[in-house]
């Protein structure tokens, strides 16, 4: 299930800066690799979620 994170986030109303645009291409496309790895029967789309904090997350 391959989709454009930025159709996505266009269409929630998130204007995503010029200089994330790549970054979250290349989050979405490792979460793609990810979810091949996973076992579908056992796991369901909705139990896995990508979060993205801007700037990285603060601890």
């Amino acid at each position: 299930m391959a989709f454009d994170i930025h159709e996505v986030l266009e269409r929630k109303g998130i204007n995503v800066p010029d200089h994330h645009k790549e970054m979250l291409v290349g989050q979405m496309a490792g979460f793609e690799e990810l979810r091949k790895t996973v076992n579908q029967e056992q796991l369901k789309d909705l139990d896995m979620a990508l979060t993205h904090i801007p700037g990285g997350e603060q601890k």
